[in-house]
């Protein structure tokens, strides 16, 4: 019974986990879905470039066929650039197809952080007009609007309105702009699309136009996504039908996180028989240990790394001790208590031992952790994360020796140095709270320090580069001799 459990417990993890597209572009340049946007903004550093196909049918049967040019900037955690061209055709067929203007824009979020489920943003966008048609060529307009997202797990609804300022009365009304739309995740790299468009009438005499569209997206690689669309019109204003299709590419972090397979085992019940182990805290002998017995066992776990017993030194600062978070701070899963040890295992030298200045110390052991440890753009650990780290301290409650522990926090290039540093030591941070409110460890042996993004391992240059330095490392250290 249990093999089969286990076997349809992976098959529905493979197929139905879904991963959250960061942002894509849409046929207008600003990020969203097909053409309704959401408050997602692209990733710091990326830029996407698109290329749309778009043919209509209008109520007198002509046809009307364009092909929209997409550009879209990440200028930082929160805020983007982006704008577009209606016709890359060049055959006067703007104005017909309802897309008969260049624009150029930029959109912030004002509320939620990237990975929150309610978002909140502000769009600000400029408009000129592209017609065969004197009367209405190169006239512009001022659109500003406001865009809520909500998210949860693989489904996702946007709505936004706003107001459309056109510098011509004559011509063309001021306008009323709305959108909705709503997606779902079916499996990791198709999402499915359906959007509403809704503007007030541009002249009087003339119906507003609202137009509905059903399509989807392929996240063939995090640089590549295929867009699909098909709609239709609700009013007389709007076109019968409308054919969407567009390619897109993204150069830097990409515009999805990559999935990756999760197992999930089910827990069964346990035997009668069975006993819960119980997690013991290390023990601990004398500090001063001669350079002699340095001498480690093997790597028992997949996270070590090997490393020569006194080669690397490291100096131990007081002031990067962990700083436990404040109690309602942590999570509400039960802590296993952890006994004192004995009285005569510990010396007086060692309750009396603690780190008041600089300390210097040898790398004894070496552990590193990959991003995928970490939520996308987050510090809290995973549950793979987790589970990495409670082999890392059941390998360390084996030790015999008496050590300290940093632990170290890196990133890649991608973002601000200042936000790198953040990041990183709020992971390290991260790691050291783990250690010490579920694993048991005491706190004052444990420091922690970020690098940022000052310490890479491999090239910046490339996304594989880029995944290696994005990592957090624990050193287990012993005090050099004569300290």
């Amino acid at each position: 019974m249990k093999p089969i459990l286990r076997l349809i417990s992976l098959l529905l993890t493979v197929v139905l986990y879904a991963t959250v597209a960061i942002a894509t572009p849409t046929q207008f340049g600003v990020s969203g879905l097909l053409s309704q946007p959401s408050a997602d903004t692209l990733e710091s550093g990326n830029i996407s470039v698109g290329l749309w196909l778009n043919g209509s049918q209008l109520n007198n049967g002509e046809a009307a066929t364009i092909l929209p040019f997409s550009l879209t900037l990440g200028l930082g955690q929160f805020i983007e650039a982006y704008g577009s061209y209606p016709n890359l055709m060049f055959n006067d067929e703007e104005a017909d197809s309802g897309r008969g203007f260049a624009n150029i824009g930029i959109k912030a979020r004002v509320l939620g952080k990237r990975s929150s489920p309610y978002k909140l943003a502000v769009d600000l966008q400029a408009r000129r007009h592209v017609a065969d048609n004197a009367s209405t060529d190169g006239e512009t307009g001022l659109l500003a609007r406001a865009i809520a997202s909500f998210k949860s797990g693989r489904v996702g609804v946007h709505v936004n309105a706003g107001f459309l300022k056109n510098n011509d009365s004559v011509v063309r009304d001021d306008q009323v702009v709305a959108g909705a739309a709503l997606e779902y995740f079916p499996m990791a790299r198709l999402r499915l699309i359906a959007e509403l468009d809704f503007v007030t009438a541009r002249a009087s005499g003339l119906e507003e136009e609202i137009e509905a569209m059903a399509g989807l997206q392929y996240f063939y690689s995090p640089h590549l996504t295929f867009h699909a669309g098909l709609g239709v019109g609700l009013t007389d204003n709007s076109p019968d039908w409308r054919f969407l299709a567009g390619v897109s590419t993204s150069q830097g972090i990409g515009t999805f996180t990559k999935p990756i397979p999760q197992i999930i085992i089910p827990v069964l019940p346990v035997e009668k028989t069975e006993k819960v182990k119980k997690i013991s805290k290390f023990k601990t002998i004398t500090p001063l240990l001669p350079m002699s017995r340095l001498a480690k066992p093997a790597p028992v776990v997949n996270s070590e790394l090997p490393v020569n017993p006194g080669e690397e030194k490291i100096i131990i600062e007081p002031e990067t001790q962990l700083k436990l978070a404040k109690e309602n701070d942590a999570k509400s899963a039960p802590v296993t208590p952890i006994s004192s040890p004995a009285p005569e295992r510990v010396s007086k030298a060692q309750e009396s031992y603690k780190v008041k200045q600089p300390i210097n110390t040898v790398v004894y052991r070496k552990f590193r952790f990959e991003d995928v440890n970490f939520a996308f753009d987050q510090y809290s650990l995973s549950e793979a994360g987790i589970k990495a780290l409670s082999q890392v301290a059941d390998s360390l409650r084996k030790e015999k020796k008496w050590f300290l522990i940093r632990i170290d926090g890196h990133t890649d290039s991608v973002g601000s140095p200042i936000y790198n540093d953040k990041l990183s030591y709020r992971r390290a941070a991260s790691v050291g709270q783990q250690l010490v409110t579920r694993e048991g460890f005491d706190p004052a042996r444990i420091f922690i320090k970020g690098f940022g993004e000052s310490i890479p391992v491999a090239s910046n240059k490339t996304a594989e580069g880029r995944r290696l330095n994005r990592r957090s490392e624990i050193l287990v250290l012993l005090p050099e001799k004569g300290d």
